[in-house]
């Protein structure tokens, strides 16, 4: 058993790794109601991200799993949507939660590249809306029983800067893709197809 175990320890030669992120920073998402109607904006993102994973001793790679949640402001913003002089436009509070493969290669003991993709998990936890016909204006707020969670997929690069000896600066941009989407206004009907890129500044602390 003694000797399996360093035979194991000897061909793995791995080191745990733990990386816990602060993310903030700028999204836009546009939203194609599957008739070619496009409702697009801006909002922002904040959250927490978590990883674990391992670095081969013997390679300058990290290969692990993150998770975690951010939360996000989604605006969309419809011109002229049906006819002229009648705009719509929806703002959604989004629960974000990536469950992502993530890799990270050191060319540097001070760079690092990173790449990661996998699902998302979309909870709308509120949302309004306002229709503007001519000057007359209708707006409301979301029924929140109306809001059913997405499930996307995510893409995302960054490239990490060492700041301290445990401490990384890490711009990243993440392209979120929801292929079917949840209509706000039923809750069982779903319309479209949604992207979103996240554009993030990320402090992480590698222990």
């Amino acid at each position: 058993m003694k000797k399996f175990v360093l035979l194991f320890a000897l061909v793995v030669s791995v080191a745990m790794g733990i990386e816990v992120t602060g993310v903030v920073g700028l999204n836009t998402q546009s939203w194609n109601d599957g008739n070619d109607n496009i409702g697009s904006g801006v909002g922002l993102h904040a959250g927490l991200l978590g990883s674990i994973g391992i670095t081969p001793s013997c390679l300058p790679v990290y290969v692990g799993l993150e998770s975690g949640f951010l939360y996000q402001n989604a605006n969309y913003t419809w011109e002229d949507a049906g006819f002229d002089n009648v705009n719509l436009s929806i703002s959604l509070h989004n629960v974000v939660i990536p469950i992502l493969l993530k890799g990270n290669f050191k060319p540097t003991k001070k760079l690092s590249l990173g790449a990661a993709l996998g699902p998302s998990i979309i909870i709308h936890s509120s949302g309004s809306w306002e229709y503007d016909v001519a000057v007359i204006q209708f707006e409301d707020e979301f029924n929140k029983d109306n809001l059913a969670a997405d499930l996307g997929f995510q893409i995302k690069g960054d490239v990490g800067i060492k700041l301290a000896p445990m401490l990384w600066l890490k711009p990243s941009v993440t392209l979120q893709l929801n292929g079917n989407p949840d209509n706000p206004f039923n809750t069982d009907e779903r319309v479209g197809a949604e992207t979103a890129l996240f554009f993030s500044l990320e402090l992480a602390l590698k222990i």
